[in-house]
């Protein structure tokens, strides 16, 4: 007996890919960016030299967490749509996925010790601690579920 469970739609699941597609262009492109104008802050204010290592660096690997955070949800979008959301590489990504929002937290988080600007700025970056470490606690939530979807699945299939 096999059951078929509605999946998105294809335009859905185009619609998504260039969705993340566009997000990661921006995402690569603000990376680029990073480096001349980290330059440019460094030459117009020559007191925060020595943060410009530090916070390109932080921010270089902040980007690269986003673009794997997306690769892994154009994946993740790409199982559903084949209906193979309960294949264990499934589970795997959404750990990675998990793993990479956990260390984009920290990463933000890191930003405060270098940050010598008004406390406005110190209150959004401890806003975006905040809603990575929801985001994560979110992610464990649902891959507890999913792993639980493929147990009963893969008893399902042994009993049929």
């Amino acid at each position: 007996m096999e059951v078929s469970l509605p999946r998105p739609s294809l335009g859905a699941a185009i619609a998504t890919w260039i969705a993340l597609g566009l997000l990661a262009i921006a995402a690569l492109a603000s990376c680029i960016a990073l480096v001349p104008l980290s330059q440019l802050a460094a030459t117009e204010y020559p007191e925060f030299n020595d943060l410009r290592v530090p916070l390109l660096t932080l921010g270089l690997a902040f980007g690269l967490c986003v673009e794997v955070i997306l690769a892994s949800t154009a994946v993740l979008v790409g199982f559903i749509r084949q209906d193979e959301i309960f294949n264990p590489d499934a589970a795997r990504l959404v750990n990675l996925l998990a793993t990479s929002v956990a260390v984009a937290t920290v990463l933000a988080g890191a930003t405060l010790a270098f940050i010598p600007g008004p406390p406005l700025l110190a209150f959004a970056v401890i806003a975006s601690v905040l809603v990575g470490v929801t985001l994560f606690l979110v992610l464990l939530v649902l891959r507890s579920l999913l792993q639980r979807a493929v147990l009963m699945r893969t008893e399902l299939d042994e009993v049929v």
